[in-house]
């Protein structure tokens, strides 16, 4: 937890943090480092003022007690599995896009157009001939074919 205090305090004296986190001054804990308390000045041991970018006044903060730097440490844990958590989702997400998109590629190369003999619906071929009754073919030799769509099927 020492270290979020450090990286924090790092940013509060950078100015990229624009959100208060707990700032440590002469023993205690202030929340800071957000827009409206960029910098600030010691009223007493318990308070500080806080100052906007200008250096102007925008309001006091009393040093926060045990019980709410506990409460803000445990709501950064949870944070942090949460953000865990939603990696790992997003991870197993990828992985399953990254499954499915194999699964195609894998069946789109095995796939073959399927060869279909032609037939002369309203001619010969060879010794049969073939005439068309609605969406059946019948040959002369008794050989009865059903037209589906664009596809002839053949018994």
């Amino acid at each position: 937890m020492k270290n979020i205090f450090i990286v924090a305090s790092v940013l509060l004296i950078s100015g990229c943090s624009s959100s208060a986190v707990p700032n440590f001054v002469n023993g205690n804990y202030y929340m800071g480092g957000d827009s409206n308390c960029i910098r600030y000045r010691e009223l007493s041991s318990f308070r500080i003022m806080c100052m906007d970018k200008n250096g102007n006044d925008t309001g006091y903060r009393d040093a926060m007690t045990d019980q709410q730097l506990q409460m803000y440490q445990y709501s950064m844990q949870q944070q942090q599995v949460e953000m865990q958590q939603l990696g790992q989702q997003l991870q197993q997400m990828g992985e399953s896009y990254r499954d499915s998109s194999q699964q195609m590629l894998q069946q789109s190369q095995q796939y073959s157009t399927p060869q279909y003999q032609p037939i002369a619906p309203y001619g010969s071929s060879g010794t049969t001939s073939y005439r068309r009754v609605g969406n059946t073919v019948m040959g002369t030799d008794g050989s009865r074919c059903h037209i589906v769509g664009e596809t002839v099927l053949c018994n």
